[in-house]
């Protein structure tokens, strides 16, 4: 299991990082991915980050198409706040 991550930066940073969150959501559906979930976190006021979970051969889709920034192992989600 992997996690996609996006991050956004600045005082708007959560509220640019929702709506592209809705925008992901919206992806996932029309593409018909499975097992793969989503969600914002925040850090402090001016960070925030997306992050879209999944088996590797779930995320391939997004990853090619989305280009995220970093990427998640799954042993590592909860020490950035992730929880499935």
């Amino acid at each position: 299991m992997l996690a996609c991550v996006w991050d956004y930066y600045g005082t708007d940073s959560k509220g640019t990082a929702e709506h592209f969150e809705k925008h992901l959501k919206e992806f996932i559906l029309v593409k018909n991915i499975e097992k793969c979930v989503t969600g914002v976190q925040t850090d402090g006021k001016n960070q925030a980050f997306v992050w879209c979970a999944g088996e590797e051969c779930s995320l391939n889709l997004i990853i090619n198409n989305l280009k995220p920034k970093h990427f998640i192992p799954k042993e590592n989600f909860s020490e950035f706040g992730i929880r499935i």
